[in-house]
């Protein structure tokens, strides 16, 4: 596979970080590199102290082990969707930033700093690690100062992480100045005290509660991990220390905001503002809709994305069978059902109903919650997890031709609808109606949430209406939008 360059959109704090200015909104490219980088350790963890005790048999950078140390607290931060009992840790791109890498984290394990979980397959679980029970404390913000190893960080290289990651997208993305730029502006502020105290909040309940809390892999939670990756997002912000990213899979901008705990929106402003963020309503959903539509499936290019992630579709034989399910969709009646649903805003709670009545739900507390989850699953599962997920059950019995769609989509690589409605998502949002805003509006301060856009207060219908235009237009049906307003709740 070859291996793609993405650079970072990168804007760090007043204090020296690989600052940008763009006060024109015009694409710079500031190369310099920061003579210092923060990042974030356990706050008991004393570098110098234990190679004084215990010195390594190697030549070693006292700035690669604190590297390599901030990945088990910084990388749960860019996963906040996901309980880490263990961080996994990718070597290829590890290597890339530490060459001996291997021999750094021998001796952290040896040292009892970090456990190893030692399971490993090849091209689909990296080893991965957690720390002992003596560095499971909160976070403190450590400087480094090694340039090529700063300049290596800052520097977002896709490789090959998996065998079975055949995906070779080459679509293209700018820097997104018209966005990146509103961070620069030193204006996106965070009650950090009472967000703070908040956290804090949260540590003591889920401290109460950790034997009842169970991470995405059965285990048992750590409240201390779980505040840590929460902490170190509300700090960057705090501290003004932004690295936002456009992912080379699906092209999503990826930010602090994405990254905080959606908890925290409250305490955020900008320029002394309240913010609004405009929400596509089960967007994911919504979006699936141009696959029912011949016309708009092809003036989105949507086969060609598919072609990128699943390099079955090559095949011609199965792009004309996919082409032929999306041109009779429109006939079928279980597609159209699912439409008027979607159109409804009110997919999850619909469905969240139908669970309830076939005994798949026990009780209505978070129905919505609960049932978004089991239509993600429908959607995004391997095509085999109907043979033991009753739900995905249900939902093929009740929308069979649209289940049918996504099978086929997903046959071969499942993970091929979920990037096609991320790509689709962020063409839309961010490269449409986030660029159009700006060029019209350019004094506007524009964020952007994956399938939300925010801004300040005021401005929020201006930004729904070019927003519902965009996605009307694209996808043929008319969206949900709603206001979430970023307040402090009473």
């Amino acid at each position: 596979m070859q291996t793609k360059v993405v650079a970072h959109t990168v804007i760090q704090n007043h204090a020296g970080e690989l600052h940008r200015i763009n006060p024109d909104l015009t694409v710079q490219v500031n190369t310099e590199i920061p003579k210092s980088l923060t990042l974030y350790i356990p706050e008991n963890f004393d570098m110098d102290d234990l190679v004084k005790k215990s010195p390594p048999n190697f030549k070693y950078h006292r700035d690669c082990f604190i590297y390599i140390i901030h990945l088990l607290t910084d990388t749960p931060s860019r996963n906040k969707d996901e309980e880490m009992y263990y961080v996994p840790l990718y070597s290829t791109l590890l290597q890339r930033k530490v060459r001996d890498y291997r021999k750094y984290l021998d001796y952290l394990v040896a040292n009892g700093v970090f456990y190893e979980n030692r399971q490993y397959l090849k091209g689909e679980k990296s080893r991965s690690f957690r720390f002992t029970k003596k560095y499971q404390t909160p976070v403190k913000p450590v400087i480094i100062t090694k340039y090529t190893l700063i300049k290596s960080i800052l520097t977002y290289i896709n490789v090959k992480t998996s065998d079975n990651d055949n995906n070779d997208c080459c679509i293209e993305y700018n820097l997104l100045d018209y966005l990146s730029y509103w961070f620069s502006t030193g204006k996106l502020t965070v009650d950090f005290k009472n967000a703070e105290k908040y956290l804090w909040d949260l540590y003591e309940k889920d401290k109460k509660n950790q034997f009842n809390i169970f991470s995405s892999e059965g285990k048992k939670i750590n409240p201390m991990a779980r505040f840590n990756c929460r902490y170190i997002v509300l700090l960057k912000l705090y501290k003004q220390q932004f690295l936002s990213t456009v992912d080379s899979t699906a092209g999503r901008f990826h930010t602090v905001l994405t990254q905080l705990k959606s908890d925290l929106r409250q305490f955020v402003s900008y320029n002394g503002q309240k913010l609004v963020a405009i929400d596509i309503v089960n967007s994911q959903p919504y979006l699936s809709c141009v696959f029912f539509n011949k016309q708009k499936f092809m003036s989105n290019e949507v086969l060609q994305k598919i072609q990128s992630y699943n390099k079955s579709y090559n095949k011609k034989n199965l792009c004309n069978s996919l082409i032929d399910k999306v041109e009779n969709a429109h006939k079928l009646k279980s597609v159209n059902q699912f439409i008027e649903i979607v159109k409804s805003g009110k997919l999850y709670e619909k469905f969240g109903e139908l669970l309830l009545e076939k005994g798949i739900l026990k009780d209505r507390d978070n129905i919505r919650i609960q049932a978004k989850k089991i239509v993600f699953s429908s959607f995004f599962s391997p095509n085999q997890s109907i043979a033991y997920n009753n739900a995905i059950v249900i939902f093929k019995e009740h929308f069979p031709d649209v289940y049918e769609i996504y099978r086929a989509i997903k046959q071969s690589r499942h993970r091929t609808l979920a990037c096609t409605l991320q790509n689709l998502e962020a063409n839309l949002v961010l490269h449409k109606a986030c660029k159009i805003i700006s060029e019209q509006r350019p004094e506007i301060p524009l964020f952007t949430l994956h399938d939300a856009i925010i801004t300040t207060e005021g401005n929020e219908e201006y930004v729904k209406e070019i927003l519902y235009d965009i996605l009307l237009n694209a996808v043929g049906i008319p969206p949900t939008l709603k206001f979430e307003r970023w307040e402090k709740v009473a």
